[in-house]
């Protein structure tokens, strides 16, 4: 195969060389200046839909106009490189200095940590300008990352979709497969720029430590486990660097940070954000919404529909009567619990024989029934939980305070009662000072053994967030938007956006005075942002929509088999224009999901800001609670 002449009088400084879905040669140009020359491999040049990929791709690199790319000089041939008689399309890049950083890593790795923190600060300087573009690199990896001092330049980036979309088996797909591509990478089409910061994530964890951190296999098979805490593998890492590195590392992509500016920030040693990760269930409509919502964006209702009592009232106890050992018995109890009870639920050991039945190890352990579930409610909020634990087969029963205390107070008496009358008869044969000595501990006796046997209540009535009219339109509005079908990677950005909305207009209410007027200016942009998200989701739900009426896989079939039945060119025109129209609408797609990205860290960043106005220890107070919520939610 001969090298193309991409440009007159150019000179060939090597052999051609295969690289991936390429050919390259190095070449010097009549100016003096270094490129390489990148032609598409004949075999996949002969498939029409590749090889209008290949140029798009090439094209859109061109394009992007990003200080610290290789710039592509030239793309060929003349006039038309998607045309299916001309020779395989190919491109010109210049060629820059440095080393790659493959070869920087295998000679410096472990490296020193102000060094590996410097990379990855500039590594996410170049990624950031790409990413606002809407440009996902997808597959970068050292050897197309050249170090020249303190300069780092991207070479041969964006052309992972030609690989997918070979005719390469899936098997060889998987052996080919790189450590450093995200996990989402070969199972979706579509990833957004959270994919390209796993990449950074592994690329600082081999800086510090020499090694991969899930092999050197491709991610989709790496087992589903976290890294060890990085301090753990390398001693005298900064505080926080366990934390960043197992969030970029995260096989699930919205628990990565949103963007490249974030990572920086964090390796620079900013304060992060606060971020909402626990997740609780709506009582209204059952479905799991990030903590700290009033309203639940599935259903529009309050997420909190229980209440305690006020102190003024006398409330209303929910006590389990009976329990079957029955597993689907066990899992309505648990589910329905789980909606109402704060925090992590207790462990549900009942004693569901006799007493008598269980060693006196056992009794210390075991519930005992009755069991008193909650304490303090509200009529309301009894009756309706009655109502519906009745409804799941639960046997409960409501039971107002007044009369529980009566109850056990009749109890207790009757008991004190019957044992001074007994220990009374036995006072005249010792004694009247001894025997009033003896009521008196009998009476004792009796009252703690009926408290002891009543035992404490089991659960906490989950409290609501505070009712805040100021926010609740804000959420509603929020709440409209994941009304009818939307995409998993949207509705999650929406969530997290609303539970920081209601956050930060909890916080406003609680403020007063000169730090109220402060706070003022860090919320009055808060409305704006979220009329920007809506627009942005309405636009992404109309890109959805065409393509979801534009199948890759279908159209690449029909194309096969277009071509093997010997059919006119223009027969498949139209197949391929598809192909061309879903690439466009994957790109514009990637730039809506990022200015989404952007708009959920500005407000991130906006909320860190705002907890921290009225309270310095605030912030701080907040991202300890969200850890905690968030380990217990795992």
């Amino acid at each position: 195969m001969s090298a193309p002449v991409a440009i007159a009088g150019q000179e060939l400084l090597s052999e051609g060389e295969r690289s991936g879905n390429e050919r390259r040669w190095k070449v010097r140009l009549p100016d003096g200046r270094l490129a390489v020359l990148a032609q598409l491999l004949p075999e996949l040049a002969r498939d029409e839909a590749l090889r209008r990929r290949y140029v798009r791709d090439a094209e859109r690199l061109a394009a992007l106009e990003v200080e610290g790319v290789a710039e592509i000089l030239a793309i060929g041939p003349a006039p038309d490189p998607r045309d299916p008689d001309a020779d395989p399309p190919w491109r010109l890049r210049a060629d820059p200095p440095g080393e790659t950083l493959e070869a920087w890593l295998a000679s410096r790795a472990p490296a020193p940590i102000d060094e590996t923190i410097d990379l990855g600060v500039r590594l996410c300087a170049l990624l950031g300008p790409i990413h606002a573009r809407g440009a996902v690199l997808r597959d970068l990896q050292p050897r197309q990352i050249l170090v020249d001092g303190e300069r780092l330049v991207l070479t041969d980036i964006g052309l992972a979709r030609l690989d997918i979309l070979s005719t390469r088996t899936a098997s060889s797909l998987l052996l080919e497969g790189s450590p450093y591509a995200a996990p989402e990478h070969l199972r979706a089409t579509r990833v957004d720029a959270r994919a390209d910061l796993y990449t950074v994530g592994v690329i600082l964890w081999r800086a510090l430590t020499a090694t991969l951190p899930f092999g050197d296999g491709p991610a989709l098979l790496r087992e589903r486990t976290r890294v060890p805490p990085l301090s753990t593998v390398r001693a005298g890492v900064p505080a926080g660097m366990d934390a960043l590195l197992d969030a970029l590392l995260a096989e699930r992509p919205e628990a990565r940070p949103d963007c490249a500016s974030d990572v920086a920030a964090a390796l620079r040693g900013e304060p992060a954000a606060p971020r909402s990760l626990a997740t609780i269930v709506c009582q209204s409509c059952g479905a799991r919404l990030r903590g700290g919502l009033r309203l639940c964006l599935s259903c529009g209702n309050q997420a909190v529909q229980f209440h305690a009592a006020s102190e003024a009232v006398d409330g209303w106890s929910l006590e389990l009567t009976k329990v079957k050992e029955d597993a689907s018995y066990l899992d309505q109890l648990r589910a329905i619990l789980e909606s109402v009870h704060e925090g992590p639920l207790p462990p549900l050991n009942f004693m569901t024989e006799h007493h008598g039945m269980y060693g006196k190890a056992e009794r210390k352990t075991l519930l005992g029934l009755p069991v008193r579930l909650f304490d303090g409610l509200s009529a309301e909020t009894a009756a309706e939980l009655t109502r519906r634990m009745q409804a799941r087969g639960l046997v409960v029963r409501k039971v107002s305070s007044r009369s529980r205390r009566r109850r056990t107070l009749g109890a207790v008496t009757a008991l004190v009662g019957g044992a001074a009358a007994t220990v009374a008869g036995f006072a005249v044969m010792v004694g009247p000072s001894i025997g009033v000595g003896l009521v008196a501990m009998a009476a004792s006796g009796v009252w703690l053994v009926a408290h002891r046997k009543r035992g404490a209540t089991l659960m906490a009535l989950r409290k609501a967030p505070a009712a805040l009219p100021a926010a609740d339109p804000l959420i509603a509005r929020l709440g409209a938007l994941l009304a009818g079908p939307v995409a998993a990677d949207v509705r999650g950005l929406i969530t997290e956006i609303a539970v920081l909305v209601q956050r930060l207009a909890d916080h406003r209410a609680e403020t007063a005075g000169a730090a109220a007027r402060e706070l003022d200016a860090v919320v009055e942009p808060i409305e704006p942002l979220v009329g920007l998200l809506e627009k942005l989701a309405i636009e992404i739900a109309t890109l959805d929509r065409e393509l979801g009426d534009l199948d890759e896989a279908t159209m690449v079939r029909a194309l096969g088999a277009s071509e093997a039945r010997g059919e006119p060119r223009a027969r498949r025109t139209p197949l391929l224009e598809g192909l061309d129209r879903l690439r466009v609408l994957e790109d514009q797609r990637a730039r809506q999901v990022q200015r989404l990205l952007e708009v959920s860290a500005l407000l991130r960043r906006a909320v860190s800001t705002g907890l921290r106005v009225a309270d310095p220890e605030a912030a701080g107070r907040a991202e300890l609670e969200l850890a905690r919520a968030a380990l217990e939610d795992d």
